[in-house]
């Protein structure tokens, strides 16, 4: 079963068969596609690489952890070879994409994802945990369905994150989460409240053009590259007190429909405010703007005398 592919194999790619029986029936085949770039294996494939994923699901999250520890500590010896990597990089993938997940033994909470996630237009019809979970590669969540809570505390993004146009129909916590690269919600809709409190962005963060139907809070986050919310709408109370801002920040066209605050927070690179509408109260006390920046101060003393 095996003679083809340790003659075509080299140690790394033979240990990635190793940790993923599932793979023998397509040894031969797959063999030749990850010998070049650019070339998928066959829909038959990636079908059994998700009942693969699915089974160690219902396992739990022991069964799981194991898996993806063992792929986790592969990854580097598979880096040094091209086609040990692309076989390491398509077998890692928790490919879960267009499903209807329900509760899982464990959930999801606190695994080890150790390549890309892809939820891809997934649907939660219960609470979804992810708290505390890893996940080493791209998370690909765009228009995912979480329809009751969504739990997010404390995970950990390494790679790029996209949440465009993913509906939010009960509680979303993010609180203590960590973006490692760019991270997007653009479009995202959010019926009920949200925390992303404790959060802190590495890199770029856009979550422009989102809905925010319960409360928002964005205070007490580090956001180290460039943040969008332009075109948001806060039905609700916005929070971002004690926010920091390493570079710029835009609310360009943002609506805020009650009290939004914003006092401690610091703004490392003069931010944007224009166009911005608030319908209700709007803190913007002990605020840090940088030195020269009159801009800032005159758009914060117009935006409280339209308040009055």
């Amino acid at each position: 079963m095996l003679g083809p592919l340790r003659q075509a194999f080299s140690s790394p790619r033979t240990a990635v068969f190793k940790a993923n029986p599932w793979l023998e029936p397509y040894a031969d085949e797959l063999a030749v596609v990850f010998a070049l770039p650019g070339v998928e294996p066959r829909a038959e494939v990636a079908a059994a690489r998700r009942a693969a994923g699915l089974t160690r699901l219902r396992a739990g999250a022991s069964a799981w952890n194991a898996w993806a520890t063992r792929m986790h500590d592969l990854a580097a010896a598979a880096a040094t070879d091209a086609a040990a990597l692309r076989l390491w990089s398509y077998t890692t993938t928790a490919d879960f994409a267009g499903l209807t997940l329900k509760s899982m033994r464990d959930g999801f909470g606190g695994l080890l994802f150790p390549g890309m996630l892809d939820l891809t237009g997934a649907t939660f019809p219960q609470a979804a945990w992810f708290s505390a979970s890893i996940v080493a590669g791209d998370a690909r969540v765009e228009g995912a369905q979480f329809r009751q809570e969504a739990y997010f505390d404390r995970a950990a993004f390494g790679g790029t994150v996209n949440f465009d146009g993913t509906a939010f129909g009960g509680a979303a916590e993010f609180r203590q989460a960590t973006f490692r690269e760019p991270a997007s919600f653009h479009g995202a809709r959010f019926e009920k409240d949200v925390w992303f409190r404790g959060a802190a962005f590495q890199a770029a963060f856009d979550i422009s053009e989102t809905t925010f139907g319960g409360e928002a809070g964005f205070g007490d986050v580090r956001y180290g590259g460039p943040v969008n919310f332009s075109r948001s709408v806060f039905s609700d109370n916005a929070g971002f007190e004690a926010a920091i801002f390493e570079d710029v920040a835009r609310f360009s066209d943002a609506r805020f429909g009650r009290t939004a605050r914003f006092e401690d927070a610091i703004f490392r690179r003069e931010p944007s405010f224009d166009r911005a509408r608030f319908l209700g109260k709007a803190i913007f006390d002990r605020i840090t703007v940088p030195e020269g920046q009159s801009a800032v101060h005159r758009t914060i003393a117009d935006i409280a005398r339209r308040l009055g």
